[in-house]
């Protein structure tokens, strides 16, 4: 089986949840090989008889199966599944493109809820740095709800790298800030767009916020800054309802 922590060398990510599995199957992901608990729950049996004929299903014993498990609660059930090739045009399609870029988050929770909150929003595509983690590890994976399988992604890109990719397709960069920048509610959201967020501690590379246009949101004076993955769904959320709106 693949590591937990990233792709397999063959494209493959590792499943841990019936839940994930059953995402990978409704968005079309092939799942070569299956590995179960030879005690597995009647839910686990029954996506068994969902799976193509072509999966490859070894079960185990129990003692076996939790040692190779990474949850501390495993569901019974570990699945290799083929995640999408995507290229750089499936992040720009027709029409007014909302791109997130994301920048140096490490936390794997908070990526895997920054990638849900950019499917629930709208977001076409999503540009992560080389300094952000996998969106492929085990935490991410779990917290995505299994939007990797359905939001293009181009990842291990320089800073650099991601602004001149924005600049190329002519969409308007903002970089969310902290302190200083213009009011969310203030943006006009019409047109192509890409956000930009960085790590909470470190905040975005000078290269991305030098070249995005600032936004912050509106907060208590109290309040010195928000979770990363707050800040993104907040900040997607007034762009949907204006997008919508109008």
């Amino acid at each position: 089986m693949a590591r937990a922590g990233d792709l397999s060398p063959d494209g493959l990510v590792l499943l841990e949840t019936v839940r994930l599995v059953e995402e990978a199957l409704g968005s079309g992901a092939a799942i070569p090989q299956l590995l179960v608990d030879g005690q597995g729950s009647p839910r686990v049996r029954s996506l068994l008889r969902k799976l193509p004929a072509e999966t490859v299903i070894c079960e185990v014993a129990p003692e076996v199966f939790r040692r190779l498990a990474s949850t501390e609660t495993p569901q019974g059930i570990l699945a290799l599944a083929r995640v999408p090739l995507w290229r750089e045009q499936d992040l720009f399609p027709s029409g007014s493109p909302l791109l997130l870029l994301v920048a140096g988050l490490q936390d794997p929770g908070n990526l895997g809820t920054v990638l849900r909150s950019a499917e629930a929003f709208g977001v076409t595509g999503v540009i992560l740095t080389r300094s952000t983690v996998s969106p492929y590890n085990a935490k991410v994976v779990r917290a995505t709800a299994g939007a990797i399988f359905r939001i293009p992604m181009l990842r291990s890109l320089t800073a650099a790298e991601a602004v001149a990719l924005l600049r190329r397709h002519r969409v308007r960069l903002f970089s969310s800030v902290v302190r200083g920048g213009r009011r969310l509610p203030e943006i006009d959201c019409a047109g192509p767009m890409a956000v930009a967020i960085g790590s909470e501690g470190a905040g975005l590379p000078q290269e991305i916020s030098a070249a995005g246009r600032r936004l912050t949101i509106p907060m208590a004076a109290a309040v010195e800054s928000l979770n990363a993955a707050t800040a993104a769904a907040v900040i997607l959320y007034e762009i949907a309802r204006q997008r919508n709106s109008g």
